[in-house]
């Protein structure tokens, strides 16, 4: 018994002595762990580090880059070439028209001022007309002359046209439309020998571009019937370009431009161009559509 008991503790011992390399694997294995842990945080800060500086510089290269592109303004026009002589021409002249005043068209209005009023009674305005002063305005505004300069012009309007017959006129402007002189219908221009108003006749003669004056329709002074002029919700531009054909098929004041309705300068060739464009956008209808074209007139 002895033999086999001892033989048992020997085996234990034995045991217990190879059971130290297994226990000691344990910590081996966990080392290698911790190591793989511990350099894990510097690569993650470099990466950051790398991200952020391309970020600043792209985001200061854009201004100046958008800085440097700005293109020069234009300058702004301030004379055009003269028209040639047409085939006819009118045959009154006025003075000079008045230069420009401003930049652009600069249109305004007013009410009739006194300087203007005193000289339309008795002539473009007597009593009895249709309308009073209190109902009409003064239209100013810068336009292009046939001697391709700058010049300023006035016209005397009904109120519920004023602000559309300045937009309309601006619009002529822009487009570079040429117009001979634009002066009230006054006692510049003598009394009308066929009826009440200012002498239509010789405005015409010397292409004036107007509005009110008090008379009976042109060419019909006998009907007594007051044309829309007198009411002042009627404007006529350029008479001799643009000519007005009566109920008895007189051409008033020039055949010249009866047939030549082609695009030219002050010419309202057709009621789809840009100058007729300028004045119907407005609500004025066109005369150069009637049975006896009015190409002149433009009313409401």
């Amino acid at each position: 018994m002895y033999a086999v008991s001892l033989a048992s503790l020997v085996c234990l011992a034995l045991a217990a002595c190879a059971g130290d390399p297994g226990g000691s694997a344990a910590p081996t294995s966990v080392a290698p762990t911790t190591t793989s842990t511990t350099t894990a945080p510097p690569t993650t800060t470099a990466t950051a580090s790398r991200t952020t500086k391309p970020s600043t510089t792209t985001t200061k290269a854009t201004p100046s880059r958008s800085t440097t592109v700005a293109p020069p303004k234009p300058k702004p026009v301030t004379a055009l070439a003269p028209v040639p002589r047409a085939g006819a021409e009118p045959t009154v002249r006025f003075p000079k028209n008045e230069p420009a005043v401003g930049s652009g068209a600069n249109a305004s209005v007013a009410r009739v001022p006194d300087s203007v009023w005193n000289r339309m009674v008795g002539v473009s305005w007597t009593q009895g007309c249709p309308v009073g002063r209190s109902q009409l305005r003064y239209v100013r505004v810068n336009f292009w002359g046939f001697d391709g300069k700058r010049s300023r012009g006035s016209l005397v309007v009904n109120a519920s046209i004023a602000d559309e017959t300045a937009a309309a006129f601006a619009r002529l402007y822009s487009l570079q439309f040429r117009i001979r002189q634009m002066k009230p219908m006054d006692s510049t221009w003598g009394k009308n020998p066929k009826g009440p108003g200012a002498n239509d006749y010789a405005a015409m003669e010397a292409d004036n571009t107007s509005a009110f004056n008090c008379r009976y329709v042109g060419g019909e002074e006998a009907s007594k019937v007051y044309s829309k002029h007198a009411y002042g919700t009627a404007i006529d531009v350029n008479d001799f370009e643009n000519p007005y054909v009566a109920d008895d098929g007189t051409v008033y004041p020039d055949r010249y431009w009866l047939h030549r309705r082609g695009p030219a300068p002050g010419v309202f060739s057709s009621s789809g161009s840009a100058a007729v464009r300028a004045f119907t956008s407005q609500g004025l209808r066109w005369g150069g559509l009637w049975n006896n074209p009015d190409y002149q007139h433009f009313d409401r």
